[in-house]
């Protein structure tokens, strides 16, 4: 009887914070970065390969401590082998040697549940300021893209690590899921207006926003008769290195053991939209 009054409180309480707050809605923009992890970057945050995100989004609060969150984001990821190493690494297989490069859109629709540590009311004296955590389910497009003699040109659709060898098609997909996760700040302003730090990464099921996975070169007399730009395009070290033999098959391309992952990163403006007003606390 005492467990059932219990939960019965707490039930209470919960279906009180959720008609209480079910009105709250907010509407608003992010505006921030975009920035990616992978086999042409390093694990630390390079600042050249920072590019720009935003995005629009929309939140829906259950309660005080608990919502939705939609939000439509838009942004560049790039890596350069140029930025790591140098031609002095005795490294045959090294970064700078390497010279491959890629620049990608990512296009994301996501939608999230945000945990606010604190209590968070828009337009409340009380519960103005909370931190929060959240994770979801993310859909995304993206397209490697790279110069080749004055012109861009799209990586998937050349099959640069031989999927489209032997008559068959491997090419990955542009249109992939992740999962994103990480950790916020939300600060009411006053008179509904609202205002965020959030970052957020994404956890990816390919090793390819780079066209980069290997783990080994693709033979380059196969990858040459079956597309001459792909050959050239699957190794670039002979631009900094004139007359420099083609690597062997067994050499390594890439890390197909580490999965790519990309990060947004940046603010949010919002505005709440509410039916009534009874949090003036």
């Amino acid at each position: 009887m005492k467990t059932f009054k219990f939960l019965f409180t707490v039930a209470a309480l919960f279906a009180t914070a959720v008609a209480a707050n079910a009105q709250d809605r907010e509407a608003g923009i992010f505006i921030g970065t975009a920035q990616y992890q992978g086999d042409l970057s390093e694990k630390q945050i390079t600042l050249s390969e920072t590019k720009l995100g935003f995005g629009i989004l929309g939140r829906y609060y259950f309660n005080p401590r608990v919502n939705l969150k939609g939000i439509i984001n838009y942004g560049w990821i790039a890596g350069d082998d140029k930025n790591y190493g140098s031609a002095a690494d005795p490294d045959p297989d090294g970064r700078w040697k390497r010279n491959l490069n890629f620049r990608s859109h990512i296009l994301e629709l996501s939608g999230q549940v945000e945990l606010n540590i604190l209590p968070f009311i828009s337009n409340s004296k009380r519960y103005r300021f909370a931190p929060y955590v959240f994770t979801g389910a993310s859909l995304y497009h993206f397209n490697p893209t790279t110069e080749y003699n004055g012109s861009k040109v799209a990586l998937q659709p050349l099959g640069t690590e031989g999927q489209l060898l032997n008559g068959q098609d491997k090419r990955y997909h542009r249109l992939q899921g992740s999962i994103p996760y990480g950790f916020g700040l939300k600060y009411s302003l006053g008179n509904f207006w609202n205002i965020g730090l959030e970052l957020g990464q994404r956890k990816t099921f390919t090793d390819y926003l780079d066209d980069v996975s290997g783990p080994k070169y693709t033979n380059y007399d196969q990858l040459v008769i079956q597309n001459p730009v792909a050959a050239d395009l699957a190794y670039r070290g002979d631009e900094v290195r004139p007359n420099i033999p083609s690597p062997e098959p067994d050499n390594i391309r890439g890390d197909n053991t580490d999965l790519d992952t990309y990060i947004f990163a940046g603010f949010t403006i919002t505005k709440t939209i509410r039916r009534f007003s009874c949090t003036n606390f």
